[in-house]
């Protein structure tokens, strides 16, 4: 299985997951325009089998118009087809939190998070690269979760670089409190690892990365130094092996 990084920021967030013989593709995020996907998918949308999307906002479900257009199913919260106006049409799917769907070969577990919209993240799995945690756009994750093969987790900003930008004017007052409530900081990051059974993991992958409130070299030094586990940062363009088996 293979991660493909089309965007990772609050510019547009969209992941590819393609299975090994490239015949099934799972879209996580909506957040970049159907034509960019396209082209990672060098223009063949016949085994893209659905795009699930985590929640309304721009940066992550801006496009989901132009994804039902091509006959895309998309899997989402009752909230994003409101709120793109499009829950009506063709190819939307409804989901609700803790019950499970199947599209493909890829099972599929939304997880409610806490953000200040409805929010989910998501455990997915598929036979060639076991169970792989999702989660995003949440200050914390409740749950402790057993037998993970792969992490996709936000680790959107540290709160020491959050001040020293605030104090310098960087960024304003007002982001501390948006941020301690609906993203996740770096020490938050670290400790839902702590709790979680990642005996397992091969790989943990930080996403959505504050580009002004981080400092990726940093980060994944750090959680690498706290897990002892393979870590990337989901820069565009980036490209992951995600497999069952280590080797």
């Amino acid at each position: 299985m293979k991660l493909i990084v089309l965007g990772s920021s609050s510019s547009g967030n969209c992941y590819l997951l393609q299975s090994a013989d490239r015949k099934q593709t799972l879209v996580i995020e909506a957040g970049i325009a159907m034509a960019e996907v396209k082209r990672a998918l060098h223009f063949d949308l016949s085994g893209v089998v659905a795009c699930i999307v985590s929640h309304e906002h721009n940066d992550h479900a801006k496009h989901v118009g132009e994804f039902l257009q091509c006959g895309i199913k998309v899997l989402a919260l009752p909230s994003v087809f409101e709120a793109k106006q499009v829950r009506n049409r063709a190819f939307c799917k409804e989901i609700e939190p803790m019950h499970g769907y199947k599209v493909g070969h890829f099972k599929v577990l939304p997880l409610p998070v806490v953000h200040d919209v409805p929010c989910v993240g998501f455990i997915i799995e598929h036979d060639e690269m076991g169970r792989l945690l999702f989660v995003t756009d949440t200050m914390m994750l409740e749950y402790r979760l057993p037998k993970l093969d792969h992490i996709m987790i936000e680790a959107n900003y540290a709160d020491d670089i959050l001040q020293w930008n605030i104090d310098n004017g960087i960024v304003p007052q007002a982001m501390r409190q948006r941020l301690e409530h609906s993203h996740m900081e770096l020490g938050t990051t670290k400790e839902i690892l702590r709790v979680n059974d990642i005996a397992d993991v091969k790989n943990i992958v930080l996403i959505h990365l504050s580009a002004s409130n981080s400092d990726s070299r940093r980060f994944k030094r750090e959680i690498e130094q706290c897990t002892g586990k393979l870590t990337y940062i989901a820069d565009k363009g980036v490209e992951i092996e995600l497999n069952k088996e280590p080797y």
